[in-house]
């Protein structure tokens, strides 16, 4: 058996375009995609965010609460920037979920289906499946 990597782990010649590590995260929050639209947890995590080290942001011109695209070969969505300085310089993480709005706080539901919204999907190839359980690659999409 051969070792291979992962499907959209870093490939040669590609780094110029993407040079940034995407990574998964769930917000404890929320359970899996489920309750955005519940007021009092959607007062901890209000929107949807992009967990950045402060050196790769500052490279690229990105400031903490600073609205970005976060992009992958696959597609992209619209996050806020947060700074986070315990990532790798290379490493940035996102979450998924994020299309229920919650009225009682006047907090907007996510197109889930536009690079405008956030819905992280958007940014993992789906040609590349776990022939087991069926997952795509949730860690090491180059971005």
């Amino acid at each position: 058996m051969v070792w291979e990597p992962a499907a959209g782990c870093p490939k040669p010649g590609a780094q110029e375009d993407y040079p940034l590590t995407l990574t998964f995260a769930r917000l404890v929050q929320y359970c899996d995609d489920g309750h955005r639209n519940l007021p009092r947890l959607r007062r901890q995590a209000p929107e949807p965010f992009l967990e950045i080290h402060p050196a790769a942001a500052a490279a690229s011109g990105i400031e903490e609460g600073d609205w970005v695209v976060l992009e992958t070969p696959a597609g992209g969505v619209t996050v806020k920037a947060k700074l986070n300085t315990s990532l790798n310089h290379n490493v940035v993480a996102t979450q998924y979920g994020w299309w229920q709005e919650c009225h009682e706080l006047a907090a907007p539901g996510y197109d889930p289906f536009r690079p405008d919204g956030a819905n992280a999907n958007l940014l993992i190839p789906d040609d590349v499946a776990d022939p087991i359980s069926g997952s795509v690659p949730h860690r090491s999409q180059q971005c």
